[in-house]
């Protein structure tokens, strides 16, 4: 039975071409567009699925549960690096661990000489963790002066020649250290916890910041793992090591630290639920609703313009229905039959996304700088979400058409009877749906444009566009340069910093006024910095170059901060800093360091000593910035050959993600806006193409009897027209809920849309309804009368 059924659907959809053409390119897109989507969503599903789960299964992640000074309960994935080597001595039920923990340094090799992400690890962790080697042993990190790189790093060092035993020379925090390479990692799937481009041993990190292991140091933090004897105790584990509590909070003062979690290693913890972690962490949830969201909507048009024209070519096969069930089939057959074609088509659409989805995905992909593909997917799980795929989009598109074409009666199909009306409640409610999702994205897309030009002429309370950044190593670097470089014309200051303007560079840390305690902004600055950056002094004065007493116990705030604590008069003020008084000696003009920060954001200013300067900062005219940025290479290479510079602009340091999320949503949202057009217009096409027909010998009477063309049209197109309305008061709605809600959930600093932008977005998508509608009536309309009455 079922080989027939596939018969006859096949045979109807080969006289049916064009629509199965136009069907499946519409399906076609919007699977891929799901497939995208779900790339994202398996990225968390398959998420440390690299891992065997017998080989992890006593393994957990410790969590710190601690309050801000704001009695703020939060989370991270970090601990104190010292507590892991007391922990396994002063409880019982740790059979090992490991810590991992990164930072910036320096690889060279020869003539080579880049900065690096280096992770750090215990000589426990490939026991712990199995990962693949291309190259090498795990016993070579058992020595403390190895390390490990992956495929990619080793080809930038030693391209084909084969590293393990080479020697390369690596700078931490101003020491020097000689490593071995002893072994190269195999390319490891982008969604594990690990992310190494090059790994040494823990205690290289802890000599180059002369950490005490017996000394517990806040400052010093690293991600552990334990493996248990039993994973089923790690709830009473976890309570034993909540007796380091009050040893943390003895030495703390920005948290108080309440309890340890111990969690499954295989258990997610996604970004963004705790603000602290050394491992790499799945998608953050709100990524994942977006892009799920939008996948979701494209394939409900999709699915929904499948429904409107499958009913709309219903008319032609109701004496085939009738026939069929005259000669015995019930309603479940002839519902199967549709359901079967709908099957087909669906199935094709699948075949034709997976094609797009070679383009699309990795266009996707390149926008996020994202490396992960759907060669990456697990290829079980990808079959899996196709077949639910192809089921979920069956029964939304077919479900409908199936038993509404199996309901009616053969006596009357087969007497001629029995037609299909041009639209009924469902059709109109499909088309209101389908027209006010293209809304929606569609005011999106023209908000996120807007945005984007909204927040590069923000005014952030600096001179943004005059600013250049150099990346230095210690003062002596940054005099050596300086003196290098004082001469170029082009340059108009420069001043030195540890943390300079920008989303990521304050130290956020806790300060008290008098009893109260509250976290806060802090920037440590250098001599004549304000000049540079162009922020002006409101009242008090700059920092003194060599006054001790600066160093010691000076700061200077913004107006905001004045105001957020009311300090009538801030000049003299007092506000403590890790326990140490510093004096207020000047207010400086509010100011943004980045589009995330409220306009009551506040800021403290501390003066830096030039041996901890990690920051040069360069003043220069906006049309002179890329000449000096290539200059500056230039000197830097011939001064420090061995050494990598790094530069950036202001504009890039502020914008860069920004741009990124306005420049790919606003990309999304129009390719959507353009799908959901063009399917949502084959829709409603297809409806009215159905209306006009069965209306033909009703628009040849008008015609007769001395009715226009013009009035012929508006009769007809009413209908559509209060369709239209609907959804684009529904979409313009929803458009402009949805849209300011995503704007406020990525930007503290966004444009507020406006009236005449949901309106001029809703008017354009209805006139491309009723101009697709308009045409199809206007032809009939136009026909000569008398050959539409004699037709009939």
């Amino acid at each position: 039975m079922i080989k027939n059924y596939v018969k006859v659907a096949i045979r109807n959809l080969l006289r049916n071409r064009v629509y199965v053409l136009i069907n499946t390119l519409g399906m076609g897109i919007a699977m891929a567009c799901c497939m995208t989507a779900y790339l994202l969503i398996a990225y968390n599903i398959e998420f440390d699925e690299y891992f065997n789960d017998t080989q992890v299964q006593n393994i957990v992640k410790v969590v710190h549960h601690f309050e801000t000074s704001n009695n703020k309960s939060e989370k991270k994935l970090v601990i104190p690096i010292v507590m892991a080597p007391q922990a396994i001595v002063g409880i019982s039920g740790i059979d090992d661990f490991t810590r991992f923990c990164n930072e910036g340094g320096t690889i060279s090799f020869r003539e080579s000489a880049f900065n690096e992400n280096i992770r750090f690890a215990d000589s426990s962790f490939f026991y712990m963790f199995k990962l693949g080697l291309a190259k090498g042993s795990y016993k070579n990190f058992e020595n403390q002066k190895s390390i490990f790189l992956s495929e990619r790093i080793a080809r930038k060092y030693f391209a084909e020649k084969d590293p393990i035993g080479e020697t390369l020379t690596v700078e931490l925090n101003n020491k020097k250290y000689e490593v071995v390479v002893g072994g190269i990692l195999e390319k490891l799937p982008l969604n594990i916890s690990f992310n190494i481009d090059a790994l040494m041993r823990i205690e290289t990190y802890m000599d180059a910041h002369s950490i005490d292991p017996n000394r517990w140091d806040k400052n010093y933090s690293s991600s552990t793992l334990f493996k248990l004897t039993d994973i089923n105790h790690r709830q009473s584990i976890g309570q034993q090591m909540n007796k380091y509590v009050k040893l943390l909070n003895e030495n703390q003062k920005e948290i108080h630290s309440v309890s340890f979690e111990l969690v499954p290693f295989m258990t997610p913890i996604i970004n963004g639920e705790v603000s602290q972690s050394n491992l790499r962490l799945p998608i953050p949830t709100i990524a994942l609703f977006i892009f799920s969201t939008l996948g979701f909507i494209i394939l409900l048009i999709a699915c929904f313009n499948l429904t409107n024209t499958t009913i709309a070519l219903t008319g032609k096969r109701l004496k085939e229905i009738g026939v069929r069930k005259v000669v015995g089939s019930g309603r479940i057959q002839i519902a199967q039959q549709f359901l079967i074609e709908m099957v087909i088509t669906i199935s094709l659409a699948i075949i034709a996304g997976l094609l797009m989805a070679q383009i699309i995905v990795p266009q996707f992909a390149s926008m996020w700088q994202l490396q992960y593909g759907l060669h990456d997917l697990n290829k079980l799980n990808l079959l899996l979400a196709l077949i639910v795929l192809l089921f979920i989009a069956a029964i939304v598109a077919g479900i409908y058409p199936a038993f509404f074409n199996s309901k009616f009666n053969p006596i009357e199909l087969l007497r001629g009877r029995k037609g299909i009306k041009g639209t009924n409640y469902l059709t109109r409610s499909l088309l209101v749906v389908q027209f006010s999702l293209s809304v929606i994205v569609f005011i999106a897309g023209i908000v996120f444009t807007q945005n984007a030009a909204y927040q590069r002429k923000l005014g952030l309370g600096y001179d943004r566009q005059n600013i250049l950044t150099v990346s230095v190593k210690d003062d002596n670097e940054y005099e050596r340069f300086k003196n290098k470089i004082a001469g170029s014309a082009e340059i108009e200051s420069i001043a030195g910093a540890i943390n300079h303007i920008g989303p990521y560079s304050a130290e956020y840390r806790t300060i008290r006024i008098d009893t109260s305690l509250f976290q806060t902004n802090i920037y440590k600055v250098g001599v004549g910095y304000f000049n540079v950056v162009g922020l002006h002094m409101t009242s008090g004065r700059d920092f003194i170059e060599g006054n001790q007493t600066d160093f010691e116990s000076a700061a200077i705030v913004d107006e905001n901060f004045a105001m957020n604590h009311k300090i009538i008069n801030p000049i003299d003020a007092q506000l403590f800093y890790n326990d140490k008084p510093y004096r207020i000696i000047g207010v400086v003009k509010n100011h943004l360091s980045g589009l995330k920060q409220l306009d009551d954001s506040e800021h403290i200013f501390m003066f830096a000593k030039p041996s901890d300067y990690k920051i040069m900062v360069l003043r220069t005219p906006p049309s002179k910035m890329l000449v000096l940025r290539s200059h500056l290479e230039k000197e830097w290479k011939s001064l420090f050959p061995g050494n990598p510079f790094e530069s950036k602009l202001q504009d890039d340091i502020v914008y860069e993600e920004a741009d990124g999320y306005n420049n790919n949503l606003k990309q999304i949202f129009f390719f959507i806006t353009l799908l959901g057009c063009i399917l949502s217009a084959s829709g409603i096409y297809a409806l009215a193409s159905l209306n006009v027909q069965k209306r033909t010998k009703e628009i040849g009477i008008r015609k007769v009897l001395g009715a226009s063309v013009g009035s012929i049209v508006q009769l007809l197109t009413k209908e559509f027209s209060i369709i239209l309305m609907m959804a684009v008061v529904l979409g313009g709605s929803g458009g402009y809920f949805l849209t300011t809600a995503l704007l406020g959930n990525l930007y503290a600093q966004h444009i507020e849309i406006r009236f005449i932008t949901i309106v001029l977005c809703s008017l354009t998508i209805f006139i491309i309804g009723i101009s697709t509608t308009s045409t199809t009536i206007f032809k009939t309309a136009s026909d000569d009368p008398t050959k539409t009455l004699r037709s009939e």
